[in-house]
């Protein structure tokens, strides 16, 4: 094992720091325990670790390393700071964090007491000091607090290998340096609850730990990892059968022991030679019973169906297809429905015309979508607000007892289905709480499946237990060349040939660029510039299969950035992460991240979504924030929260599904060819609302026009569904 050096170190010198990585020169007192540079007497370092302070001293762990063209250098292993003890080190101490000023008046209201001890045992009183805040408080005590229960942490775990950054994740969990020790003698795989923190990384300290490796909470931990992991494929289920052979694969114990702990791991649920994370399971039991019931005491709404369409296409000036009306009489006596229809039959009008009916009646209803902008997209086109669907339920709040929501409303609209998983649904049916409920499903069943658990749209509409109106006409195909490729794409009818090669010009607003793969980047930075001629940077969306390479989100969203942000001298910004983000002042980002009860600027507390969209309006480098203006408000996110920030000029095809925007790019490389189906294609063509370019090759479209994706997962819901009884 390699040798651990402890010593006392003191940075001089910030190379650099970014995303608690760090490259720091140091000084130490004591010498003979490292190789220092002969001309300087100091040492480079570098590694996981918080932002240090210059000229102040650390206990460190480090591992001597060598690198081929700058020579000897220590990585760390950990870094902490000792509280200081004296009244002078307290000072200094605190003036890394306070201003002098702030300083002068704790002293002033404080001359004769140990102020680290005031803070630690929280018996500071903010009201004898002024200009100290509670803000100001919190930031002090938590710090103090963080680098004690930090410093315990490390000792105990950095001999087992686990690294800086994560020993500070699990005592911010954790709360406490002593529970995270106990909890991880007792078992160390109850860290795997922890978000980012999987099975492989804590086995690998379990064992390190000396945890024996046929313990049951080992194999525990490893039957839930794979399940988990088929969950996160899509499947609520796998055979007994496979999971034995993926953990007898995984972690090398005999197949008796795998069997008898399936049958012991309470968050399981074994059903005949099924095993289903019991989350998973009881979802999907949940939706199905609740359907069954709804559709049980289904009642006939009282109005003509034949008037109110007569009505509508009268005032509208339209003509619905005998499909479109048949969906009135569906909505007339089922209190359960799904709208299923591709782009460009007409889904959008529907549910506008369904909208108008509830007024008419006088009966409530809630518009819900999945994440932020697919919400906003239905609130453009129905003029009537819509909310994502966890914040019409609250999720997310459900610890607190005045906080508990519940929709009221008796007719409840899901839109863009498709992307609804099973956990999602079963919370949104649990808060639905009008005894008269009726609700519509809508989706587009070509599109991609959800990303989570599941396939809804797809177990209802096969069921053949939910009165469906399924809608195929494609309306205006002939004028508009947008829907007419979407439905060639759909249909699996090619538009170009294999040997294509150029630009082909299908409308002014369609344009298909078959150009070779060296031409790809050049390719999209030119219509970037093209599309900027007639739109506005935030009505432009480029969107890829990928986030990674010169084609990926990160890249172009660098290269949008400085087209349409840059930095003039004016502007902050603060770089992040590995692959050199810069957050500037100006920028568009979106949320990626449902957070609750963050406070705005205002100190309003609120819930910010998966998909919500703003503009950074402040970097306040002193504080550590930046602002980001949504419509709704202005929230100031801390440096640790920026992992939830992303650009959004371009962005992965996943992501936009529900989404849309005036102006598309769609980036498909032959370099994407694994990824890409005829479903991912059409769901990023009818991103578009007025202009279209397609970047590809006519080969690598052609060869997705031809791989349809597997909606097949292995779920129980249809089977539910068509069970009889639980209604």
């Amino acid at each position: 094992m390699e040798e651990i050096i402890e010593l006392k170190i003191v940075p001089v010198r910030e190379f650099f720091h970014n995303n608690d990585y760090g490259i720091y020169v140091c000084e130490t007192d004591e010498p003979n325990k490292v190789m220092l540079n002969k001309f300087h007497n100091n040492f480079s370092m570098k590694g996981n670790t918080f932002k240090l302070k210059l000229d102040k001293e650390y206990n460190a762990k480090l591992v001597e390393r060598e690198d081929k063209k700058y020579g000897t250098y220590y990585e760390i292993v950990s870094i902490f700071e000792n509280m200081p003890t004296g009244k002078d080190q307290q000072r200094g101490y605190l003036l890394s964090v306070l201003t002098e000023k702030q300083v002068n008046a704790i002293y002033k209201a404080y001359p004769d007491e140990d102020i680290i001890e005031l803070f630690k045992t929280d018996k500071f009183d903010v009201n004898r000091v002024k200009g100290i805040g509670e803000k100001s408080y919190v930031k002090v005590r938590d710090k103090i607090i963080e680098n004690l229960e930090f410093q315990q942490a490390f000792e105990f775990l950095s001999q087992y290998g686990v690294t800086n950054n994560l020993i500070i994740k699990l005592v911010k969990h954790f709360k406490s340096a002593g529970l995270l020790i106990k909890k991880m003698k007792e078992n160390p795989y109850s860290i795997t609850d922890i978000s980012g923190i999987g099975y492989k990384k804590a086995d690998t300290i379990a064992m390190s730990m000396g945890y024996d490796p046929s313990g049951e909470f080992r194999i525990d931990a490893a039957i839930e990892y794979v399940v988990e992991e088929e969950s996160n494929k899509g499947n609520t289920y796998v055979t007994t059968d496979k999971l034995v052979f993926q953990v007898e694969d995984l972690i090398s114990v005999a197949e008796s022991l795998i069997n008898n702990q399936i049958k012991n791991t309470s968050n399981l649920i074994v059903s005949g030679d099924r095993v289903a994370l019991k989350k998973n399971y009881d979802a999907e039991k949940f939706i199905s019973k609740k359907l069954k019931s709804i559709l049980k005491n289904s009642s006939s709404l009282n109005f003509d169906v034949e008037k109110f369409i007569l009505d509508q296409e009268e005032k509208r000036g339209i003509k619905l297809t005998d499909q479109q009306k048949s969906f009135f009489y569906n909505i007339k006596d089922h209190n359960v429905n799904l709208l299923v229809g591709y782009a460009g039959t007409g889904k959008s009008q529907l549910t506008a015309l369904l909208i108008d009916l509830l007024e008419q009646l006088k009966i409530g209803y809630k518009l819900t979508s999945p994440t932020g902008k697919a919400a906003k997209v239905v609130s453009n086109y129905t003029n009537r607000t819509a909310e994502t669907l966890h914040r019409a339920i609250g999720l997310g709040r459900e610890g607190r007892e005045d906080e508990i929501k519940y929709i009221e409303e008796e007719f409840v609209i899901v839109d863009e289905t498709s992307m609804v998983d099973v956990q999602l649904c079963s919370k949104l049916l649990k808060k639905c709480n009008n005894e008269n409920l009726r609700i519509l499903f809508i989706g587009d069943d070509f599109q991609i499946a959800s990303i989570g658990a599941g396939r809804l749209l797809y177990d209802l509409i096969q069921s053949n237990r939910i009165p469906t109106t399924k809608i195929d006409i494609v309306f205006r195909q002939k004028e508009n060349s947008i829907l007419d490729i979407a439905t060639k794409i759909r249909q699996g009818k090619k538009f170009l040939n294999n040997s294509d090669e150029g630009i082909f010009k299908f409308s002014e607003n369609c344009i298909v660029a078959s150009v070779p793969q060296d031409k790809m980047e050049g390719g999209y930075k030119y219509y970037l510039k093209e599309m900027l001629n007639s739109f506005s940077s935030d009505e432009i969306t480029i969107t890829t299969p990928t986030k990674k390479s010169k084609l990926g989100t990160v890249e172009i969203n660098k290269h949008t950035q400085e087209s349409v942000n840059p930095n003039d001298g004016s502007k902050i910004e603060k770089q992040f992460g590995y692959d050199g983000v810069v957050f500037r002042e100006g920028d568009l980002v979106i949320n990626a991240k449902n957070t609750y009860r963050i406070q705005d600027i205002h100190s309003n507390e609120i819930d910010i979504v998966n998909g919500d969209v703003g503009k950074i309006i402040k970097i306040d480098l002193e504080e550590e924030e930046i602002w980001v203006d949504f419509d709704f408000a202005t929230i100031p996110f801390d440096y640790a929260m920026l992992g939830q920030l992303l650009h959004c000029w371009s962005m992965t095809i996943h992501k936009m599904q529900g989404s849309s925007n005036k102006a598309i790019c769609v980036i498909a490389d032959k370099a994407h060819k694994f990824q890409l189906n005829a479903n991912l294609l059409y769901t990023a063509v009818t991103r578009s609302v007025d202009y279209l370019v397609i970047l590809s090759q006519a080969s690598t479209i052609n060869f997705a026009l031809k791989k349809i994706a597997s909606l097949q997962r292995d779920t129980f819901l249809g089977e539910f569904l068509r069970e009889d009884g639980d209604a």
